[in-house]
This record gives C-alpha cells, sequence and structure tokens, in this order.
C-alpha cells in the first residue's frame, strides 16, 4: 500500500452526546436526533479511547513459542473531562438522575439541589462521540454504557473547574458494545 498524507487524521473538535438507554442511535452523520444530549466544552485534553485485555498464550510442551494467543477479556473505555456546568454534566458526575433535583427561587437566582447519600445506583446511558477533521468525521456511538470512573474536581482561580470521567461500553442484548462510523476519505477494498 502506498503511502498516503491525506489520510492522516487529527481529532481537531467534536461533542460528547449522551442519552437515556435504547434511544434511538443515529445510522448516519446527520444530526443526533431526540433524546440526545450535548455535555458541551470538553478539556483541551479531547477525547481518550483505550482498550484494556487480557489475552492467554498457549505454549505446547514441544516449543518455547506460543502456538495460540486467546484474548480472554476485552474492555473499551473512553475518557474526557467536561468543562461546562450543565444538568448533563453534573447529573452524570455525581450520578444523580436530573429528576432527582430539586429547584427553588426565580430566575436568575434559581438554586438546584440534590443529595448524595449512601451507594448510588447504576446509571446505564448511550453514549456518542463526534471527532471531527474538516469535512472528514467519524462517530463512535455506545448504545449502553456508564460512567465508571471519577476524576478530580479542583477549585481554583486559574483553572476551568472540569469533571473528568471516564466511560465504559457494555454489549447490548444483540452483543454490539460500540458501533463506529467514518467518513475520511477511505473504503475498504
Amino acid at each position: 500500500m502506498a503511502l498516503n498524507a491525506t489520510l492522516a487524521r487529527l481529532g481537531v473538535t467534536g461533542m460528547i452526546m449522551v442519552a437515556p438507554t435504547g434511544t434511538t442511535v443515529p445510522t448516519d452523520l446527520a444530526a443526533w436526533g431526540v433524546g440526545w444530549a450535548d455535555l458541551g466544552y470538553i478539556s483541551d485534553d479531547g477525547l481518550t479511547e483505550s482498550p484494556d485485555e487480557d489475552k492467554a498464550e498457549f505454549t505446547p510442551w514441544q516449543s518455547n513459542t506460543p502456538i495460540r494467543v486467546e484474548t480472554t477479556r476485552s474492555t473499551k473505555t473512553f475518557q474526557f473531562t467536561c468543562w461546562e456546568t450543565n444538568v448533563n454534566t453534573v447529573s452524570l458526575y455525581y450520578q444523580v438522575p436530573a429528576s432527582a433535583m430539586t429547584t427553588t427561587g426565580t430566575a436568575p437566582d434559581q438554586i438546584v439541589s440534590f443529595n448524595e447519600q449512601g451507594k448510588p445506583a447504576r446509571d446505564l446511558r448511550a453514549f456518542g462521540f463526534d471527532i471531527i477533521d474538516g469535512n472528514y468525521q467519524r462517530r463512535i456511538i455506545l448504545p449502553l454504557a456508564e460512567v465508571t470512573e471519577r476524576g478530580e474536581v479542583v477549585y481554583k482561580s486559574d483553572e476551568l473547574i472540569g469533571y473528568q470521567m471516564t466511560v465504559t461500553a457494555y454489549p447490548g442484548t444483540d452483543g454490539i458494545s460500540i458501533k463506529r462510523l467514518f467518513k475520511e476519505g477511505w473504503l475498504p477494498a
């Protein structure tokens, strides 16, 4: 295969979307549709996709070299930091449904409150990631996932308040854990 510099991509910008599980998943790169919410500004670290796999090697008695390697566990996670404080980022980070938040007062002085107590319930949701480089785009959809790690929230005068989260993809009832769409100028052979 010949080298082709026009196929080298950057993750210049993008968006992170969230929806209740069971929300209609886009089948193309058009608008996300009803039920999907944009998490807003993401830190300049962008989005990090991380595979984590365990493998078993099978080495016969007659050899020092494995004759087969089998994947025994495969987990995909996505990490990002939300720089906007809004109902969706707060709900995800603190594992509290928006319906459990209380609003008091009148605009613009409204106060939103909620209580944290005990062990939080699982918070399964659908996630979507758009990665854009000019006219090129890739979309990653996790129909069933949840925030499995949360970073520290730092409050200081020279740093934006951020909500660092790691999302883990799970297989749905159809066995699919990740759907991927690419519009990047290449086609399968």
